[in-house]
């Protein structure tokens, strides 16, 4: 065999070989990201066979669509941890930034809740009445909790997906799943006119918490201590990567309410708000393994050769997921799954279709997004992906405005259409940052 031929063929099975540590650790993680989206049908269920199943779903939306805002700078700790963590001193110190940022979201929280803040936000601005407000402030006193052990999480999940055991977190995700089903099938009894939404909620995350604090400590070796070569950064440039990340998350949280009230002012509301809320939440199932393509940049990135097969994966993944998606738009298909499946009312199923068929492009413009947005975070690139994802969000303001003045029987799909582009935006943002800021720097390494 020619020494090229030669070559060529050492290289294939070296790139199926990456292909195939990447499935390994990848597919736990994603696995884990579904898992997660089953648990909110979970917690609605549980809802729906309360005393007061309108009042407690009505309570827990509105308790839930503050307290998300307020933890959202946890799901940036994740990426805060992996960023930064080299070895145990480094780990050290993310932990302690990630801490700090954890104090000063608890006493948001507690302010939101235990305050007359409470009153002037769900009362004054979001408009709850009375009776749903007492339902509200319950809901509220529990998710004080929800940063607290997310935060827990984001820091101990550092050392299992530093060490590539990825299964563990799958494991820890299954054991909430059953703890929550558990929960779901005892509250609703116990606690009839309670918070049932929040209990089963914070329950199931403060068993994933424990569980990984426990994986971490008890199964995954101990991080090793930095090498004398190893650059290291003080609290100060921590802080100034963390913050942007952090506005960053709150900003993305707003993209929500903004598509309610667009979707509000169409032409039958009701059918638009119902099918866009369907049609997300099974969205969602295949939308939900892309968050985990950081992880894979981090660990896998780390010379030109393998970020350019990290893209081709981002790439298939994104085409898969959106081609699975893309199937539901089949009115056989869609009905039995709308219909049957999920059990929502016949007459938003076309409508809930219709608006899957722009939602379907989700999975491929969000694995882009993730894929040039983790190469810019994993060069400390913050600002970058700040402003990605506020012009994600300014698209979806302009653009649903603009789509229900000029085209509001457009329904839900005013909501999908949006979406989509928002996140495509940020994908065209950090790839064009990528190639100006820092693009030479990372693909020149030779790692």
């Amino acid at each position: 065999m020619p020494v090229s031929e030669l070559g060529d063929s050492n290289k294939d099975c070296g790139s199926r070989r990456f292909m195939r540590e990447i499935l390994g650790f990848y597919l736990p993680l994603a696995a884990t990201s579904v898992l997660m989206m089953v648990t909110h049908s979970v917690v609605s269920a549980a809802m729906a066979r309360t005393l007061y199943p309108t009042v407690a779903l009505a309570a827990y939306s509105a308790s839930h669509s503050v307290a998300k805002v307020i933890e959202s700078p946890c799901y940036a700790m994740q990426r805060i941890c992996l960023t930064f963590t080299q070895g145990k001193k480094s780990f050290r110190k993310v932990k302690n930034v990630t801490l700090m940022i954890l104090g000063i979201l608890v006493l948001v929280q507690s302010l939101a809740t235990w305050t007359t803040l409470s009153k002037t936000i769900f009362v004054n601005l979001l408009g709850v009445s009375d009776e749903i407000y007492r339902g509200v402030i319950e809901s509220m006193q529990i998710f004080v909790f929800w940063p607290v052990f997310s935060t827990i999480r984001s820091i101990y999940q550092t050392p299992i997906v530093m060490h590539r055991k990825t299964h563990y977190t799958t494991l820890n995700m299954l054991v909430r799943v059953v703890a929550m089903f558990v929960a779901a099938s005892i509250l609703p009894r116990v606690l009839p006119t309670g918070p049932v939404g929040a209990a089963i909620l914070m329950m199931g995350l403060g068993v994933e918490a424990v569980l990984t604090f426990i994986v971490s400590k008890k199964a995954i070796p101990p991080l090793l201590d930095e090498g004398p070569d190893e650059p290291s950064l003080g609290y100060r440039g921590m802080f100034a990567f963390a913050v942007p990340l952090v506005f960053a998350s709150i900003i993305q949280t707003l993209g929500g309410p903004m598509i309610t009230g667009a979707l509000s002012r169409t032409g039958n509301p009701a059918t638009a708000l119902a099918a866009y809320q369907v049609a997300m939440s099974y969205s969602l199932i295949f939308n939900a393994p892309t968050m985990n393509i950081y992880h894979v940049v981090v660990i896998f990135g780390n010379s030109r050769e393998r970020l350019s097969q990290l893209k081709l994966f981002s790439v298939i993944l994104g085409i898969f997921l959106t081609a699975c998606l893309a199937l539901t738009n089949i009115p056989t298909v869609g009905n039995w799954i709308f219909g049957g499946l999920i059990g929502a009312p016949q007459d938003i199923i076309p409508e809930a279709i219709r608006t899957l068929t722009y939602f379907s492009w989700l999975p491929l413009v969000a694995s882009l997004a993730e894929f040039y947005g983790g190469v810019l975070l994993m060069q400390r690139h913050a600002f970058w992906v700040t402003l990605a994802k506020f012009l994600d969000v300014f698209t979806v303001f302009v653009l649903s405005m603009l789509l229900v003045s000029l085209f509001p029987r457009l329904g839900g799909s005013v909501g999908a259409i949006v979406m989509v582009s928002g996140r495509a935006v940020e994908a065209l943002v950090c790839y064009l940052a990528l190639s100006r800021v820092s693009g030479r720097e990372i693909l020149d390494k030779d790692n």
